[in-house]
């Protein structure tokens, strides 16, 4: 893509009708984003902000710096640190392995690994994925690895709750997912999604951790004490973090999420909970790295994505197949969901969120 930091906007026939292109002040929308994103402009760590309708990118424009301490600006194409938005790949994943028959949701951790302890009897699959599995938290200063998860849950008696029983978040359940992914498939949890997710989608800027060195990657940048500094991105536990890619990929990854592409119908279902969702309630859920809502009829899928220095958000609604991508390579804490609310809004003045 030449020269993203300019603004790609581009409208298809066959996606919006000539009314409602009519309707879209293209440079006052344009405007509406910029104002919104000033504090990720000028020489502060920035943004890339991607609006996607169906597999069409209606918005792409980046802000802000890629290094303050090169003073090198953000051009759109770099890679960031996916952080948490990395869970659904993970559950894909999980599901590719049920639509092959050689897993079951309702399987529990000692039914894959029987020298887990007991506690892993009462502990299924679905659990880890909903984040009401009851596993304890590690301590991500003394654990470094997937393998060292496995060993710190290996050496508790119980779990801290019922599982099943309540949505506590656990920093346990992803990366024991990437450790059963390994022991059904064979495959490293590296090799099984190149293969199944990125090759298939001709994914070409999707990494792992271990991979980035001489990427273009936007560098992370941590505050400390009213500045920031600038850190290589540091740690390896896969599952819940550890993916980098570009917002070119993730484009190809969302349009492939919501039709049979990477799964099947029946898949889909399950994940986005679309029977429970469909009954026009207020609904709030979570399961498979998505926060699963619906307001006043309006269904709306999100997940924040946070890891070292950087901070992204996924808006995904629906109901117009819209989806709202924020990537950033600052830790300080922002509002990243009712920004992306906002430029919704921009895109659809009647959404009603």
């Amino acid at each position: 893509m030449r020269n993203v930091a300019a603004i790609y906007i581009v409208f298809f026939v066959s996606l919006l009708s000539s009314s409602a292109q009519d309707t879209l002040n293209l440079n006052k929308i344009e405007k509406g984003v910029d104002k919104y994103l000033s504090y990720f402009s000028g020489e502060n760590p920035g943004a890339v902000v991607t609006v996607i309708k169906k597999e069409n990118v209606l918005f792409h424009k980046a802000y802000g710096q890629k290094n303050i301490e090169t003073d090198t600006k953000l051009e759109g194409n770099e890679l960031f640190n996916l952080g948490e938005l990395s869970k659904s790949f993970t559950a894909v994943a999980i599901f590719k392995l049920v639509e092959k028959g050689k897993l079951n949701l309702d399987q529990t951790i000692t039914s894959i690994f029987p020298d887990f302890p007991a506690y892993g009897d009462s502990i299924r699959i679905q659990h880890l994925l909903d984040h009401k599995s009851g596993l304890a938290n590690f301590n991500p200063q003394e654990v470094k690895s997937n393998d060292d998860v496995y060993a710190f849950l290996a050496l508790q008696n119980k779990a801290i709750f019922e599982p099943g029983s309540k949505f506590i978040y656990s920093n346990s359940d992803y990366p024991l997912l990437v450790n059963i992914i390994e022991e059904i498939s064979n495959k490293s949890y590296e090799e099984f999604l190149i293969k199944h997710v990125f090759r298939k989608l001709k994914m070409d800027h999707s990494y792992f951790i271990d991979e980035i060195a001489n990427k273009n990657i936007a560098v992370s940048h941590v505050k400390k004490e009213d500045r920031y500094v600038a850190e290589m991105p540091t740690g390896i536990i896969l599952g819940d973090r550890g993916i980098f890619m570009n917002a070119t990929d993730y484009v190809k990854y969302d349009h492939a999420l919501y039709i049979n592409k990477l799964l099947d119908c029946e898949s889909l279902q399950k994940i986005f909970r679309v029977e429970k969702l469909n009954n026009k309630e207020n609904v709030s859920d979570y399961t498979c790295g998505w926060a699963l809502m619906a307001k006043g009829g309006v269904r709306y899928f999100w997940h924040g994505g946070s890891q070292g220095g950087y901070s992204n958000l996924v808006l995904h609604l629906p109901d117009t197949q819209t989806t709202i991508l924020i990537l950033t390579n600052r830790n300080d804490g922002y509002d990243f969901l009712k920004m992306a609310i906002y430029i919704a809004k921009l895109f659809d003045k009647d959404l009603k969120l």
